[in-house]
């Protein structure tokens, strides 16, 4: 046998260990949620975002004040505009952001991840159909949240053993203990991530200091196209302050975003002035 064909073998070798050892690593997870703003009665939630086309094709997270990636997180990208052209249950309702926790430091995520959200709960990677794949996490115990733009994010209470095999974490379940106290609201049988964080301070205020419903009203009220600062005005477009998803950020008039904190924080704490607080370290 030759030298060269020596040296193109042991190179076909190597790049197939490469290849093999690379499938192997890092951690899968497939995480499940509702968001409180987006479901309906047929137990799925909305998908007004991605029918209008408001959808970002690169996750909004990184222009966010209050969003850090870690671990080589950030700039995900849809792999194909088809993406989403997908209807039905697994059309993709928004972006979330998948996080890594380990036990020695609970403050600060290990990895994240950038992924999508289909209507019924399913979180898919850029492709809309694979796991999240965390590819330079080591295998091991993490506890896994999830954080949205305009809802206050979740984390499990306990640390899942995640390997290369996909580990399912549904957050909608009441029966998956969750960090903290009151993290989630719980409408029958399935949990609801609390909605109306318009300005990303990690709490839900409908009325009183710092209160999310100002930054609404703000918001619509000096729209460059809303040249009569009218309250009533439906401003439509990708925004935090477009609780339920709907496509319009709306203060004022039929289907308005301010009046779901208002209804929520009567249910989750009986006090208009309620604080709903993110439970996430």
């Amino acid at each position: 046998m030759s030298i060269l064909h020596k040296t193109t073998l042991l190179s076909v070798l190597i790049g197939a260990l490469s290849f093999n050892m690379n499938a192997h690593n890092g951690v899968m997870v497939s995480p499940k949620l509702f968001l409180k703003g987006a479901i309906q009665s047929n137990g799925l939630m909305r998908d007004d975002l991605r029918a209008k086309g408001l959808l970002p094709s690169t996750e909004p997270y990184s222009s966010l004040p209050n969003f850090q990636h870690y671990g080589g997180g950030g700039g995900e990208t849809i792999s194909s505009p088809a993406v989403f052209q997908v209807t039905g249950t697994n059309a993709i309702v928004d972006w979330v952001v998948v996080e890594l926790r380990s036990d020695n430091s609970l403050a600060t995520p290990v990895a994240t991840r950038a992924a999508l959200l289909q209507r019924d709960g399913d979180v898919v990677a850029v492709d809309g159909i694979s796991p999240v794949r965390f590819i330079n996490v080591a295998p091991g115990k993490y506890h896994v949240s999830v954080r949205h733009r305009s809802h206050l994010g979740v984390m499990t209470e306990q640390a899942f053993n995640l390997t290369n095999v996909t580990t399912v974490v549904d957050f909608s379940n009441p029966a998956i203990p969750l960090y903290g106290s009151n993290a989630a609201a719980t409408n029958g049988n399935h949990r609801e991530l609390w909605l109306g964080d318009a300005n990303g301070d990690k709490k839900v205020v409908h009325v009183g200091p710092n209160n999310d419903t100002f930054s609404l009203f703000s918001l619509v009220v000096s729209a460059p196209a809303n040249v009569n600062h009218n309250v009533n005005y439906m401003l439509e477009g990708y925004f935090v302050e477009d609780y339920n998803l709907d496509g319009y950020a709306i203060f004022n008039g039929p289907n308005n975003d301010r009046a779901l904190t208002f209804i929520q924080a009567g249910m989750g704490c009986n006090f208009v002035n309620c604080i709903l607080v993110e439970q996430i370290p």
